[in-house]
């Protein structure tokens, strides 16, 4: 067998949208599905994957060297830790992203087995689940936070792999702290509904009123639609708006947290006091807009 087809490139989202046309890529190279610009993993076809893994390991063949070095270049480009063991559960074969994870090299794992390099109860979990994948030839998939690296959470896949087992460890701390703040919005938010004088809104970086609750309107005494792209300064007291200017540009220009006191004007006419509590909102640390709690008196 040859392998002179160049590997492709394409996006996760190119490849949801389009599985069956990427299918076909694959049928004559490996396709490497790339995620925000990273190697994530290689969509194969079965039938190459097949041959390269059944190519005799000796020999010097030219093909069994192509098979060889196509391979290693895939897990060398691999985003995900990956570790290969035989039926012992002895490692036969790590990538670098999986040295970095253990904080080991290729030659302290290679060799070694499972228990030995780690041997706390989360660890034999896991092993206990290569053991399982070594007995069904099912793959199994789960998550389990490092023992290795405090804090870091890990997405682990194992499943069968020519002369034993293999499991892939993807990073996932950034989606739980991710889901960990969205959770903790949303109970925030539900908090507030609680608080009939609290109210909040979300301004662009133009200062523009972007996104108000129920609450806010109630204060105002308007619509969505008729304060939508309505700057903030446009609705408190003509005395008050120089100085909230002043704030939510400094606010907005990666100053901290501030308050300002000022009056709301409401459609009867009136002005309703209030307390403004004006905080950034950071995207890749500069302010993309300014959350904006309303407190209004009694």
């Amino acid at each position: 067998m040859t392998n002179d087809s160049p590997a492709t490139h394409a996006t996760a989202g190119e490849v949801s949208r389009n599985f069956g046309q990427w299918q076909d890529v694959a049928l004559t190279g490996p396709v490497i599905i790339t995620h925000h610009g990273r190697p994530r993993v290689v969509l194969l076809s079965a039938d190459r994957y097949a041959r390269w893994n059944n190519l005799p390991t000796t020999g010097g063949s030219l093909q069994g060297h192509i098979a060889e070095t196509s391979r290693e270049a895939l897990l060398e480009q691999m985003a995900e830790g990956f570790i290969a063991l035989d039926p012992t559960l002895r490692v036969t074969k790590v990538n670098p992203v999986f040295e970095a994870l253990a904080g080991r090299s290729a030659g302290q794992l290679v060799g070694a087995g499972w228990s030995d390099l780690f041997p706390l109860p989360t660890q034999a979990v896991i092993a206990e689940q290569m053991r399982r994948v070594l007995r069904t030839g099912e793959a199994v998939e789960f998550e389990a936070d490092s023992t290795v690296q405090p804090g870091r959470c890990y997405g682990v896949r194992v499943f069968p792999y020519p002369g034993g087992v293999a499991a892939l460890f993807a990073n996932r701390t950034e989606e739980h702290s991710l889901r960990s703040r969205l959770r903790h919005a949303l109970a925030m938010q539900t908090a507030t509904t609680a608080l009939p004088r609290l109210a909040t809104a979300r301004l662009n970086v133009r200062g523009v009123l972007a996104e108000m609750d129920e609450d806010f309107l109630r204060l105002a005494g308007f619509s969505s639609a008729e304060l939508l792209d309505c700057r903030l300064t446009d609705i408190v007291r003509p005395p008050d708006r120089r100085a909230l200017t002043q704030a939510l540009e400094k606010v907005l220009q990666g100053g901290p947290p501030t308050r300002v006191e000022t009056a709301l004007l409401v459609r009867a006419g009136d002005e309703r006091p209030i307390e403004l509590s004006l905080a950034p909102i950071l995207r890749d640390g500069a302010a993309d807009g300014v959350m904006v709690l309303i407190l209004a008196e009694a």
